[in-house]
């Protein structure tokens, strides 16, 4: 019994001694928490209205001019001689994508996207697709040049073929000093 008793006693000692090392919250570290849990709350009811508001638009007939098309995916793919670049814009009109270079390093892809006629009645389930603007800007890790670009558009996918510059060559040139 009295091993059962010590055994007791010393397991009481040893919960206690690791309780007492738990030191109390601060009054900060409660209003840091509870600023925390706030915020979490703030966000997850700003989410949820935004979404509330794109439906609201959606449902108007509204358009979201230049939301359209700012998740464009874009690949930039090195070659020795030229860069190819390829973006995703499904549904798109080849006629309604526009193409520049700017200053031989800054590619510019944009075009717009009709309003897709809103629909209702029974069958309607969701209705995503909307129509507006976007471009895409990529800066591009070298010069190119300004002729030789081809695009082609194929299955929702552009594919920009630019040409590198020549990097200039390197010459030493002896100078006489006088």
């Amino acid at each position: 019994m009295r091993k059962f008793a010590m055994a007791a006693m010393i397991c009481m000692l040893g919960a206690s001694i690791s309780f007492a090392q738990q030191e109390p919250m601060t009054q900060e570290e409660k209003n840091l928490e509870i600023l925390s849990k706030k915020l979490v709350r703030m966000k997850r009811e700003m989410d949820k209205f935004v979404k509330d508001m794109s439906v609201a638009y959606q449902e108007e007939g509204s358009s979201f001019s230049g939301s359209y098309g700012s998740d464009v995916r874009v690949d930039v793919v090195d070659n020795v001689k030229e860069f190819i670049v390829r973006a995703d814009l499904p549904g798109m009109d080849k006629d309604k994508i526009v193409v520049t270079l700017d200053n031989n390093k800054v590619l510019k892809i944009s075009g717009s996207r009709e309003a897709v006629k809103a629909q209702t009645g029974p069958s309607v389930v969701k209705q995503e697709r909307m129509e507006g603007k976007f471009e895409r800007v990529v800066e591009l890790p070298a010069e190119c040049k300004s002729d030789g670009i081809k695009a082609s558009y194929k299955n929702g996918v552009l594919e920009i073929t630019i040409p590198k510059k020549e990097p200039a060559k390197k010459e030493t040139i002896k100078v006489s000093v006088q």
